[in-house]
Parts: structure tokens; C-alpha cells; sequence
């Protein structure tokens, strides 16, 4: 059956609007009349998702995750209001028919059409939808509570979305002022600067270190500033293209996990996100091997990755998990003893929960401190260098006036 967006009127000649599942345009507007509607226009809904041939060669792009987290969040809704899943899958591809959300929801509707559970339909794009969302849907399946499951994850995906969004907020003006700041200084080595050298070494005097260090910093930035600026544009897709390689991503990894004060807090991002998805995949109903198998993908961290590797083999051969994750060296003393009380007390998921708001309680105040300190680091790391600047300039002329006067 396929899919049919329509208008109409209804008894009291109020338009409408809806999706119907049909066999063909005839027996929607059938099926509309039996409703008592008066169709006005009815078309297929794949027709709408994909109005050119364009969209039908170029593969829509991959969802961002506020896309993913509002597909999941509608999703949510039609499901628990008792709307089977091709229909809901549908109409949320509809609303969002000219967009890469619409054709990618076009598009696994038609399979759970074609007979495939939600999941499986979503493999198809595991750029939109990543193995450990795939999981906490087949399970939300499994167990029949697909309903719920969607708004846990549309719970964590909207926390994860406004805590980027704040972040990004939070940093568009310290942004923007570096960037004012770096013109100011730029102009100031490559115009102001070579004027005055000029007027300097016509007196033949001897210079201050500080005065001969600007001019050959802006003597460089003249003779190769073009060269640098094309070194710099072709470091992003070197960087991506380098980025890709399993050896350099660990490399980097290990790096960030090393560095005084961001390997601590990204240890601790890491562990909050493993927490609530451990949470969300245990109230779903998935077995406790499996849960830990799908987690270890929350993170795109290959040594975390590697840690949880580790991990699952030590519970598969019948080490506690309490242990497993004291023995992974990256967890915190009081998940450990959270974990072996949930066992103990067979409330596992409700003590990852407890632990994973407490990690992210954590988070937000290091991200609040560590915002805060952004803009006045970058007013006084620039306030300085254009002090640096302007002592190159008066130091001379200081000089100069001294001996004038002696």
C-alpha cells in the first residue's frame, strides 16, 4: 500500500489535512468519503517527498542530530497515540517533504512497507541513525513498548542538542571578537608596522629586541602571508581526509585523553553518555550482554571502544560488572558502587539513570565555568599581543627622544 497526502473538507467545511494508506489515488478518496471528508486534492506522498529528478540522484544528506532528535520526538508521539508505524513514519516525512528528513523517512517508510521492522529500515542510513539508535529501537520492538523507547531517546537527544546549542551560543561572541581581534592585529603587522620600521632603520639606530622581533614577524607575513593563507584553507580537508585512518583517529584520541584537564572532562562525557544509554537499553528490555555490546557504540571513541571491549569479555566469562568497570580504569568510584548496588538490588537501569544525571549535572557546571573563562582569556591573550605591538613601536621612539635629549 502507498502513501496518500490529502486536503479536504470536513462536515462543517473546515479543510483538513492527513495521510492515508491506499492501494491506489481511487481508493483513498474512497476511503476519505467513507470518513464523510470531502476530498479537495489527493496525491502520493513519495511524489511530494522527491519533487525533482535531482533529489532522485543525489542521496539525501544524513540527519543532524536536532533532525534526528525531532523525527524521534514526532515518532514518539503518532506511535503512542496508537498510530501504526508505516503511517507515522509517513506523516512525519510529509511534514518535512522538500527536505533530506523527508526522503530519508519516504524512503524507510517503503520498506516497513515492503515488510521490514523500523530498524532494519533504518540501516539503510546508518549516517541518520547509528547502530546503538538502531538498537533502542529493535528492542523498544521486541519488547513492544516502541512508544516509550522513542521518547527516552528523544529525552536524551533533545538534552544533547540544547547543550550544544548553548555551547555554540555561548561562543559566538568570544568568536567573533577573536576574529576582530586577529584583523586588528593582522593590519596593524602588515601596514602600520612597516611604515615605521622604515622611519627606523633610515636613522640607522639600534633597536629593541622586541621592535626587530614585529618587524621580522611582518616582514614574513608580506613575503609568504598568501602562502599561509593557502597552507591554512588546505589544512581542513587534509585534516578530514587524515581523520579517517583508524591510527590517526586513536592517536588523536590518546592525545585529548592526555591533556591535563580535557582528558578528565572527556572521560567524564564519555561515561555520562555510556550511562544513559545503558539506562535507556536495560528499560527497553534488552539483556544485559547485549545492552553492553550496543553501548560500547554510543561513543565514537576507539580507546573507549577498546576499554568496553574489554569490558564485555570480563562479563561473558562471569566477572561482575561492578568489577568489569572498575577493572576498565575509567569510570568513577561512585558509578562502580552505583552499578554493584543495582545489582544487588536488581535496579540496574535505575541506578545508570541516577548516575548519568549526576555526571551530566557535572558537565553543565564545567561547561558553564569553562564558558565563562572563554572571553576573558581571549581579551587578555590578544590585549596582549597588541600590547606587544605598540611597546615595538613607542620603545624606539622613546629611545630616540632620550638620546636628544642627552
Amino acid at each position: 500500500m502507498a502513501a496518500f497526502e490529502y486536503e479536504a473538507l470536513d462536515g462543517g467545511g473546515r479543510r483538513t489535512r492527513g495521510l492515508v494508506s491506499a492501494d491506489c489515488e481511487a481508493a483513498a478518496r474512497k476511503q476519505l468519503r467513507r470518513r464523510r471528508l470531502a476530498p479537495l486534492s489527493v496525491r502520493r506522498a513519495n511524489d511530494t517527498a522527491r519533487p525533482g529528478l535531482l533529489n532522485h540522484i543525489i542521496a539525501p544528506k544524513a540527519l543532524s542530530q536536532k533532525d534526528r532528535a525531532s523525527v524521534t520526538r514526532q515518532l514518539a508521539t503518532l506511535i503512542d497515540a496508537g498510530m501504526p508505524v508505516a503511517e507515522a513514519v509517513a506523516l512525519v516525512g510529509v511534514q518535512t517533504r522538500n527536505s533530506p528528513v523527508g526522503r530519508i523517512m519516504m524512503d524507510v517508510r517503503e520498506k516497513v512497507v515492503a515488510g521490514e521492522r523500523l530498524s532494519e529500515a533504518m540501516t539503510a542510513y546508518p549516517g541518520s541513525f547509528p547502530a546503538v539508535y538502531r538498537a533502542m529501537v529493535a528492542a523498544g520492538e521486541s519488547t513492544g513498548g516502541l512508544g516509550q523507547v522513542l521518547e527516552r531517546l528523544a529525552d536524551y537527544l533533545e538534552t544533547s542538542s540544547a547543550l550544544k546549542r548553548r555551547i555554540g551560543a555561548a561562543l559566538a561572541y568570544p568568536g567573533v571578537l577573536a576574529v576582530v581581534a586577529l584583523i586588528v592585529i593582522i593590519v596593524l603587522l602588515t601596514l602600520i608596522v612597516p611604515q615605521i620600521a622604515e622611519q627606523f632603520t633610515a636613522m640607522n639606530m639600534t633597536l629593541p629586541w622586541i621592535t626587530r622581533t614585529m618587524i621580522d614577524l611582518s616582514g614574513f607575513l608580506q613575503a609568504h602571508g598568501v602562502i599561509l593563507l593557502a597552507a591554512l584553507a588546505g589544512l581542513g580537508p587534509a585534516w578530514v581526509m587524515l581523520s579517517r585512518r583508524k591510527s590517526v583517529r586513536r592517536a588523536l584520541d590518546m592525545f585529548r585523553l592526555c591533556m591535563p584537564g580535557l582528558g578528565a572532562f572527556s572521560r567524564q562525557v564519555e561515561a555520562a553518555r555510556y550511562a544513559r544509554t545503558m539506562a535507556i537499553l536495560i528499560k527497553a528490555g534488552v539483556v544485559l550482554p547485549e545492552a553492553l555490546r550496543w553501548s560500547r557504540h554510543a561513543s565514537a571513541s576507539p580507546i573507549f571502544q577498546e576499554r568496553m571491549s574489554e569490558l564485555i569479555d570480563q562479563v561473558e566469562t562471569g566477572k561482575g560488572l561492578a568489577d568489569a568497570i572498575r577493572d576498565a580504569r575509567w569510570f568513577s568510584d561512585l558509578m562502580v558502587y552505583m552499578v554493584a548496588t543495582g545489582e544487588r538490588t536488581d535496579r540496574l537501569a535505575e541506578m545508570f539513570d541516577r548516575v548519568a544525571d549526576h555526571l551530566e549535572a557535572e558537565i553543565g557546571g564545567t561547561i558553564s565555568v569553562g564558558l565563562g573563562l572563554v572571553e576573558p582569556g581571549i581579551i587578555l591573550v590578544m590585549a596582549g599581543v597588541v600590547v606587544m605591538i605598540i611597546l615595538s613601536i613607542l620603545l624606539p621612539i622613546l629611545q630616540l627622544n632620550t638620546a636628544v635629549l642627552l
